[in-house]
């Protein structure tokens, strides 16, 4: 059995991506329910490494897309930022980071993230807001 690299007692602060409400859970959490909006949310990171034709792509986690990864989805939303090698068509919004790669490319109306790197080669389409923070509500203990 593999065991995680967070241990039992690790809790992190994470914001909800549909409300904005900031909450204390475990490492560990993988999904939660928000008690700000009542939705069910995703906590864990997120890898692509293939094509991922979605709605809505979602984590407060981190959102990673391989070389041969593509995702097409209308709203791209992550909490902790997201770290592009291969394509991303839709809207974007992150609180965090976002790395795009020389061979990456960015296709969408609007990308809104805290801050940004862009390597020389990729490809971006598309209106940039940066920086962009999401707004707060306050901080809830589950």
């Amino acid at each position: 059995m593999a065991k995680s690299k967070a241990k039992a007692g690790t809790r992190k602060t994470i914001r909800c991506y549909l409300c904005g409400q900031e909450l204390d859970v475990s490492a560990r959490t993988m999904s939660t329910t928000c008690p700000g909006c009542n939705k069910a949310i995703k906590v864990e990171d997120l890898l692509v490494k293939s094509y991922l034709p979605v709605n809505d792509l979602q984590t407060c986690g981190m959102i990673k897309i391989t070389k041969r990864g593509r995702v097409a989805a209308k709203i791209i939303q992550s909490g902790d930022g997201i770290e592009c090698e291969g394509a991303i068509e839709g809207d974007v919004e992150t609180d965090g980071h976002v790395r795009l790669g020389p061979k990456a490319s960015w296709k969408g109306k609007v990308l809104r993230c805290g801050s940004i790197d862009i390597a020389v080669g990729a490809t971006i389409i598309g209106e940039l807001k940066i920086p962009w923070v999401r707004k707060k509500s306050r901080k809830i203990i589950i």
